[in-house]
């Protein structure tokens, strides 16, 4: 069973690393293709169309990875200054809280994951190609916000079992008197 686990906790390593990996060359890649297009409008006289579209695509390919990313830190899916304002130093209304609001996250995750299933399969059924560059397939997009919001759910489905489990450790009477 520990290899199992072990298994699994590598394998999530290696998504957040390849969802890292993703947003920081989505972020340098955006940059430089921003940088161009302003480059070869103003200082060369010679707009690139196709390079705006390209850095919007770009944009919102690392900004899905980026949402999947920041459910895995824990970054900017509560409200913090609720939670501290209220729960300071209540570790069992702390631990309630953290596992409400990961249910409710779940909950949202599980919903939009429907639609965004449906665009997926739309997406692969009937292509969209660039208005720019008419033989670039957009469609990829939403798949990509299929494979984001999925990350999501996964995401969220690890934190929850991990608060779960930190809750009821702290509830246990073994953990308490091993504590004291």
């Amino acid at each position: 069973m520990s290899h199992i686990k072990s298994v699994l906790k590598r394998i999530l390593q290696g998504v957040q690393g390849g969802e890292s990996v993703i947003c920081a060359a989505g972020l340098v890649t955006c940059t430089f293709l921003i940088f161009a297009q302003v480059l070869n409008r103003y200082w060369l006289h010679f707009p690139i169309m196709w390079l705006g579209d390209l850095a919007l695509y770009v944009f919102i390919f690392f900004m899905l990875v980026a949402g999947a990313l920041t459910t895995w830190r824990e970054g900017h899916v509560s409200v913090d200054a609720f939670r501290k304002q209220l729960l300071t130093g209540k570790p069992k209304a702390m631990a309630v809280y953290r596992i409400l609001m990961g249910v409710i996250a779940i909950a949202l995750a599980g919903i939009f994951l429907f639609p965004a299933h449906k665009f997926m399969l739309r997406a692969l059924e009937y292509p969209e190609y660039g208005t720019l560059v008419r033989w670039f397939n957009t469609s990829w997009l939403q798949i990509t916000l299929f494979g984001a919001v999925t990350l999501i759910l996964v995401h969220l489905l690890v934190i929850a079992r991990r608060d779960v489990g930190d809750a009821i450790k702290s509830w246990h009477p073994r953990s308490r008197r091993q504590k004291i």
